[in-house]
């Protein structure tokens, strides 16, 4: 009975977390005016509509531009902080709980600061503006991924390597960083995903069009009348794909940073 209450519950989380998205896979390949539950045809014609345009490859450029971005100033960011964190005694080591209580926060309470500082540093409505505030948003978890996995490492490594004529330096890049590979990955994996399906910053931080990212352009679809069903499902499913597809690649080392397990 504990078995099959188990698998119970396990389909009911699977079927409330893969319907939505099996409904929208329906959606962008049935027909525009076809409401059945299982379509009496497919056509690929939303997607073929989506490809053609060629502001949405701006958009894709656009996202994928501030998506790396971020991904480059907060990793170097998470990994010295994590350091520092899970092997030194410092005073500002017991505001610590505060950089995990910061992402809990919901981002409108400090967006209206945001959008003041870049607009008075010129950065309001660029790329760049896209990147810090995204940054800003995720260094904090992306720290504490990291000094979990800094956690994970004995300290006798980077002992034995002292002991061998390294210098600190040395034994944090010979020893200490491939070792945090997997926790580095992990905060990777999570800072590119809520780079890129980010909607809030992306709306308060730009007006110009050439600046749009893909979330942004997907409210492009819901009309003031009506709604475009199966451009607005097609565009989504096309959204969700390069964070699927990295996280497939990337899921051995992201569970393995998540579980703080040491690199080999």
């Amino acid at each position: 009975m504990k078995r099959a209450l188990y698998w119970v519950v396990v389909a009911a989380l699977a079927a409330f977390c893969l319907l939505p998205i099996l409904w929208g896979v329906r959606t962008s390949l049935a027909p525009p005016l076809d409401r059945s539950l299982v379509p009496h045809r497919l056509t690929g014609e939303h997607y073929a509509k989506i490809l053609a345009r060629a502001d949405f490859y701006r958009y894709v450029f656009n996202s994928t531009v501030v998506t790396l971005g971020a991904v480059v100033l907060v990793l170097p960011l998470a990994l010295a902080a994590g350091y520092a964190l899970g092997r030194h005694q410092f005073w500002g080591r017991r505001l610590a709980p505060v950089m995990l209580a910061l992402p809990l926060l919901p981002a409108v309470t400090f967006l209206v600061p945001i959008a003041r500082y870049l607009h008075t540093m010129g950065l309001y409505n660029t790329r760049t503006a896209l990147i810090l505030a995204n940054a800003a948003f995720c260094l904090p978890f992306a720290t504490w991924m990291v000094w979990n996995s800094v956690h994970a490492i004995p300290p006798s490594l980077e002992e034995a390597a002292f002991l061998d004529g390294c210098s600190r330096v040395q034994a944090l890049v010979r020893v200490v960083l491939p070792s945090m590979i997997p926790g580095a990955i992990a905060a990777g994996v999570f800072v590119a995903i809520q780079s890129w399906s980010n909607y809030l910053f992306a709306f308060a931080l730009t007006s110009d069009s050439e600046i749009r990212v893909l979330p942004h352009a997907i409210v492009e679809f819901i009309g003031l009348f009506s709604t475009d069903l199966g451009g607005l499902t097609a565009i989504g499913i096309l959204a969700l794909l390069p964070p699927l597809i990295v996280f497939q690649i990337l899921q051995r080392w992201f569970v393995a940073g998540m579980y703080s397990v040491a690199g080999k």
